[in-house]
């Protein structure tokens, strides 16, 4: 392993990929070995910080406006469960998005609560869109809700309105913002939904922001919230041996853009500056805004459509021009960029983009847009369904079946099925077999 990802970085190519830091040294503290300690005199403890820890989560709390922050080193994934957790007891309604993250339906199944599914808005290409507030109009009372903004693609949902919805019914807001820890550092960024209303935002440091994998953060708003239930269960997801590397290298992070506000100018300034060159026409161009499907949208996000097949454009794009992108699917590139990006980097997207916008030859077309597929039907919910009796049985012959497994599909980690569900014909196949009750 070690040596294939030596082997892989000699190749020079640059990534327009997770994680944020982008392999810039100017984010990344020279001593990382010295940083690896452990809960010794001095160092406090990220369970129950009373020092630095302590002071560094204040701090985070508040340049992002909210009551208490917590470092997470298990990644997004352990907030949104700890969240779910927090908010939901057993049999318990809570109304979820059809493209939120795998994680979500870990938090279900860990807290017994019984999910009501509610979809995006679609785009013109079949991408999932911002949630309507109207969506909230008619929830049960009392029902949690979450949430996902920004999308992986960068939609933004019009968190203000859906918390105003939410509250008037008695609900609480959760926000899986782990696309948008970026956004409280410029006004050019949507506002982070901790500022909108939102009662627990979770928001991975290290996908837009320039700090190492597995760093992340949750947000709480007092007023609704336990907050005592809230520590207690991001205790109950985390390590009890976490990470002072990670935590160490989040707040040398930290510091450097909360002192230097120009690096986040710069930025901003590179991107403006990309947009503006970049090729309306041809094989590869700009998302364009979608009205109604989407509120508003991250500009940190580079979404490109293509009319030719989006996996065969990344390949050349990494082989040819030496730029990874973050997803290439169907019709659809993403390149992720960051605050850590270089302005080499962008020149090397912008003159890769330009090239193959008008040098097409033999690369095959896109498919057409996928249709929105319906959510599939739910026999029996996740939690009941995880611990029911169930067997192995070949891809092919599971259409028709009640799934006991989550069928996710990576990037970016939505599930196609979710324990408990009806198996729909014509899903990508994710392996050779499959669990069935």
């Amino acid at each position: 392993m070690y040596k294939q990802i030596i082997d892989y970085l000699a190749g020079n190519i640059y990534p327009f990929h997770m994680p944020g830091h982008k392999r810039n040294p100017l984010f990344i503290p020279p001593n990382l070995l010295e940083l690896d300690l452990t809960e010794i005199p001095s160092m406090d403890v990220l369970s129950s910080p009373t020092g630095m820890i302590r002071n560094l989560q204040e701090k985070i709390a508040n340049f992002y406006g909210a009551s208490h922050s917590f470092l997470l080193v298990n990644g997004s994934s352990a907030g949104i469960v700890a969240a779910i957790c927090a908010t939901c007891g057993d049999g318990d309604t809570i109304i979820v998005p059809r493209n939120a993250h795998a994680s979500v339906y870990n938090g279900l199944v860990l807290s017994g609560a019984f999910p009501m599914y509610i979809m995006p808005q679609v785009t013109a290409d079949g991408l999932a869109g911002s949630i309507c507030p109207s969506a909230f109009d008619d929830m049960p009372q009392g029902a949690a809700v979450l949430v996902v903004s920004p999308t992986y693609e960068g939609f933004v949902s019009d968190i203000r309105a859906i918390a105003h919805k939410v509250h008037l019914r008695g609900g609480i807001l959760i926000v899986d913002e782990a696309h948008g820890a970026h956004f409280a550092f410029h006004k050019r960024f949507p506002t982070s939904s901790i500022e909108l209303g939102a009662d627990i935002v979770i928001q991975s440091l290290h996908k837009t922001l320039p700090a190492p994998s597995q760093t992340a953060v949750l947000h709480v708003k007092d007023g609704r919230m336990d907050i005592n239930r809230v520590k207690f269960l991001i205790n109950a997801v985390q390590t009890s041996s976490p990470s002072y590397i990670l935590m160490a290298v989040c707040d040398f992070m930290l510091q450097k853009l909360w002192t230097q506000p120009q690096l986040f100018e710069i930025y901003v300034e590179q991107l403006e500056k990309l947009r503006a060159s970049m090729p309306v026409d041809g094989a590869i161009f700009l998302q364009h805004h979608e009205g109604n499907a989407i509120f508003d949208t991250d500009p940190g996000k580079l979404l490109f459509t293509t009319q030719f097949d989006a996996n065969a454009i990344a390949s050349i794009m990494s082989r040819e021009y030496k730029v990874q992108m973050e997803m290439a699917a169907g019709q659809h590139i993403l390149a992720m960029t960051s605050v850590a990006d270089t302005q080499a980097g962008f020149d090397r997207l912008k003159q890769a983009i330009e090239r193959i916008s008008t040098e097409t030859c033999g690369i095959p077309r896109a498919a057409s847009p996928t249709k929105a597929v319906d959510i599939p039907e739910m026999v029996f919910p996740p939690r009941q369904a995880t611990y029911m009796p169930s067997r192995e049985m070949p891809w092919e012959e599971s259409a028709g079946q009640i799934s006991a497994q989550l069928i996710v599909q990576y990037p970016p980690g939505i599930a196609l099925v979710a324990p408990g569900e009806r198996i729909p014909t014509g899903i990508p196949k994710q392996s050779e077999t499959i669990r069935v009750i």
